[in-house]
């Protein structure tokens, strides 16, 4: 037997060596030193040292032995009963790591380290509430231990008092503010609580106090993004990444917004990267591939398929695309295959319009509305409160209808300064009415360009201040009004000085006495379509759920909204002398020739036949920002009239509001 070259020490001596090489990092060294003099003297505190130590090495079954022992031998040290929990539960057994912080034991510990452990335990066993009552125990002794405040608050959010765990969040981040992930949690919970201005309050001065934590600026991007501010959410995102140029994850954030925006190439250039970086990075694969559909590049589907299998990518990412690519190719049946392969949890809202789009066309209207139906319930649940900001959208709506009477119009101060070019024509009407098919065959004619649902308009009501300041608005106001409206459409297009500018953004229909007050002289085009048709479509389409989109989430919401809208439209023709053609969709589609000649003279064009050919400039102007991106590339197709018959069952509830518009349309029901 080899002598060891450590002398025999007492306790006492052995323990202090023991501690002075575990200050120094030495946990080899401590556990010889600690082992040696077991051998001499079997004392609990010495085996309390050398389980712990044991533990920090990583060697948990003889670690959880000599505490064990240690705990054997005096069941009152707090510390052994503490680290053998700990140790348990590192090794799988936190069942009997809570019994040994059981609240009778807890309470014995002035320290409140077993309440701490207590409530690690629980939240790992996914038992919040509990962690939480634990921890409150902890705060009540010792109120300021901020990591107990910062535990209480996770554990508070995730049993579903976020208001309790917002407070302990806080209280934690004013303790220590130094601490950057207490208040990255604490901005956290108002997001996941709903209350994304606060939230990005928070983040916004993480991001003053630690500018170069790429953490602060990827959190603030991300609630921004909730709150649809894409280009504050692109800002963020592009600081975050000048700090970690090579996070794929950044970068597919920031192009997800830049696609928002309709800054497709750049977002595409951040997909790409994303994909460079990291050549199976799921996400970045599928919002590439919806990019390449949303800009009409069906024939890219194969080359990115290929890509993503070379690379390795999962087949939940390659049936994504596979599903994608089989819609573009009219293979119906083999995209819904591809699609239900994917995870509900992988782009759920996407995957699932993509599912009910392509049961409606096998024919299956009872699974495809479903598929919408779930679409729709996931964008209900966006911290955005979208069902709040719909009611809020028809409260206003209302409340400016009922301003809009013969005696208010009257007392509108005269004022008709002159146009220093001609004004706008608006093309409105309810979403999924044809717009977009319509101003593609106006983009047809050379003297004509559409500016096409960009908010030129929206900053002038802005500047307004609504429309209960449109009465004493004088000429000098209007003027200048114009300009700024003008102004701001150069930001969009390159505007001739003699073209017609056709102003394309359907719920404008809603603005008109804004309109009016700028351009009396306007003229406006009403796309119309079977009210049925229109509102079914809009509920199965995915739009950017923004104040007024949120309105389609319901049926009965959507039906609603376009009782409203046509409410207000009508009423705005009785009181303003409003100039204006209706083109009906259905009829459209059946000739178009027929239908369009009336409205170039409407508008004082000359009738060009090269208007006709809507696939031949769907090619090329590029870029479709509207949910109509896909069809209007197509030949022109009657499926979509008279769609709403199938869903008859579906539809029942809100037949009475819209029986009355389609039976005044000529429409039947």
């Amino acid at each position: 037997m080899v002598k060891s070259l450590i002398p025999v020490q007492p306790v006492a001596a052995a323990m202090q060596q023991a501690m002075a090489n575990v200050h120094r990092g030495n946990l080899a060294g401590a556990r010889m030193i600690a082992e040696q003099a077991l051998q001499s003297a079997d004392h609990r505190a010495l085996r309390g040292l050398l389980g712990t130590i044991c533990c920090e090495m990583g060697d948990l079954a003889v670690g959880i032995g000599h505490l064990r022992s240690a705990l054997n031998a005096d069941a009152t040290d707090i510390n052994a009963r503490a680290t053998l929990a700990m140790a348990l539960v590192q090794s799988g057994a936190s069942g009997d790591a809570l019994d040994l912080c059981d609240p009778m034991q807890a309470d014995r510990d002035p320290s409140c380290r077993l309440w701490r452990v207590r409530g690690y335990i629980l939240q790992q066993q996914g038992d919040p509430a509990g962690a939480a009552r634990a921890y409150e125990r902890v705060v009540a002794a010792a109120p300021n231990d901020f990591e107990s405040w910062n535990n209480l608050g996770n554990a508070l959010g995730l049993s579903g008092d976020a208001a309790g765990g917002i407070v302990a969040l806080d209280r934690a981040a004013r303790l220590r503010p130094d601490i950057l992930p207490i208040r990255i949690n604490l901005g956290t919970a108002m997001v996941e609580a709903d209350r994304i201005a606060e939230a990005v309050t928070v983040f916004e001065r993480c991001t003053k106090d630690f500018p170069n934590d790429a953490k602060a600026f990827a959190e603030l991007g991300a609630a921004f993004g909730h709150l649809y501010r894409s280009q504050d959410a692109v800002d963020a995102f592009t600081a975050a990444l000048a700090l970690t140029p090579d996070d794929p994850d950044l970068l597919v954030s920031l192009g997800e917004n830049q696609a928002a925006l309709w800054d497709l190439e750049s977002a595409e250039a951040a997909f790409r990267k994303a994909i460079a970086i990291d050549p199976v990075h799921g996400r970045a694969y599928v919002q590439l591939a919806i990019l390449f559909e949303q800009t009409n590049r069906s024939s890219a589907f194969a080359a990115l398929l290929a890509q993503a299998e070379q690379k390795g990518a999962t087949e939940d990412v390659l049936n994504f695309v596979r599903a994608l690519a089989y819609r573009r190719e009219r293979k119906f049946a083999e995209g819904l295959v591809a699609i239900e392969a994917v995870p509900e949890d992988m782009q759920p809202i996407r995957r699932w319009q993509i599912i009910g789009e392509l049961n409606d066309r096998l024919d299956r209207p009872k699974e495809a509305f479903a598929a919408f139906e779930e679409m729709n319930r996931l964008h209900v649940i966006d911290p955005s409160d979208p069902v709040r900001r719909a009611h809020g959208f028809r409260a206003s709506l209302n409340a400016e209808r009922a301003l809009v009477t013969p005696e208010w119009y009257a007392g509108w101060h005269p004022a008709s300064p002159p146009l220093e070019r001609a004004a706008p024509v608006f093309l409105v009407g309810f979403p999924r009415s044809g717009t977009t098919l319509l101003d593609t065959l106006l983009m047809g004619h050379d003297n004509v360009q559409v500016l096409e649902e960009r908010p030129p308009l929206r900053e002038i009501e802005v500047s307004v201040g609504g429309i209960e300041s449109l009465a004493d608005l004088d000429p000098g106001d209007i003027v200048e009004l114009r300009r700024e409206y003008f102004r701001e459409v150069r930001k969009h297009i390159d505007l001739r000085p003699d073209s017609l500018l056709v102003d394309k953004f359907p719920m404008h229909m809603n603005k008109v006495p804004l309109i009016h007050r700028l351009f009396p002289e306007a003229r406006f085009i009403l796309a119309q379509r079977h009210p049925c048709d229109v509102v079914l479509s809009c509920y199965m389409t995915s739009f950017r759920i923004n104040n007024a989109m949120v309105n389609f989430l319901d049926l009965r919401d959507a039906a609603s909204t376009y009782d409203l809208s046509f409410s207000y439209w009508e009423q705005c023709c009785a009181v303003m002398p409003i100039r204006f053609h209706t083109l009906v969709y259905e009829q459209l589609v059946d000739d178009q020739e027929r239908e369009l000649r009336p409205l170039f003279d409407f508008l004082g064009l000359n009738w060009q036949a090269e208007s006709l050919d809507h696939q031949r400039t769907a090619a090329e102007r590029g870029t479709i920002i509207t949910a109509s991106y896909s069809q209007v590339t197509e030949p022109i197709y009657r499926r979509a009239a008279g769609r709403w018959e199938r869903y008859r069952e579906q539809m029942a509830e809100v037949l009475p509001i819209l029986r009355p518009w389609a039976e005044k349309m000529g429409y039947a029901v």
